[in-house]
């Protein structure tokens, strides 16, 4: 992954850094995603199935799985189909950006930037 935001000349906003980032975050959520779907035993497709399933997991288990749905339902919202509980409008969710933080120093690094820019945004309302 190379963006290329060196240069303090070139101004970027929020949003624009955002949808630079959106397909470096959407593929590491995306490899978290399958990092815990290898990590937690198979899940059934019916709704029996599935609470037979929660059932037996442990509690670290239990906590994968729910961060698994989580980390999907962003990967969705990055790729255009709006999650519940996320502004349709925002491309790029702050909690995707929080999720995806810490797996790649250039990519933090700009994760770090755009969450800062936004939250300067926020205050400047």
């Amino acid at each position: 992954m190379v963006i290329d935001t060196a240069d303090s000349q070139v101004t970027t906003s929020a949003d624009e850094l955002a949808e630079a980032l959106r397909l470096p975050v959407w593929n590491t959520l995306s490899e978290r995603a399958d990092h815990l779907r290898r990590a937690l035993p198979p899940r059934p497709e019916n709704v029996a199935g599935r609470y037979q399933w929660w059932r037996l997991l442990d509690a670290e288990q239990q906590r994968q799985a729910e961060l698994l749905d989580r980390i999907d339902a962003l990967c969705g919202h990055l790729a255009g189909r709006p999650a519940l509980g996320y502004d349709p409008h925002q491309l790029v969710p702050d909690s995707a950006l929080y999720e995806a933080q810490g797996f790649n120093l250039q990519l933090s690094a700009l994760i770090a930037r755009c969450l800062a820019q936004r939250d300067l945004a926020r205050r400047a309302l």
